[in-house]
């Protein structure tokens, strides 16, 4: 499982926004920060959208 920091490496590599991502996972913005700054633990539903999403 990848961490939220790795996440966010993999989504800047593909020129995703956060917002994006936040858009697709029915989130906010905020919460998607905190994910990837490691501060709120990724909930696994929200992890295997979000690695689809990425492609990974």
């Amino acid at each position: 499982m990848l961490s939220g920091k790795q996440l966010k490496i993999q989504r800047i590599i593909k020129e995703i926004q956060a917002m994006d991502i936040a858009s697709e996972l029915n989130v906010s913005k905020t919460y998607i920060s905190l994910m990837e700054k490691g501060e709120r633990k990724i909930p696994l539903h929200i992890y295997n959208k979000w690695v689809d999403i990425l492609g990974l």
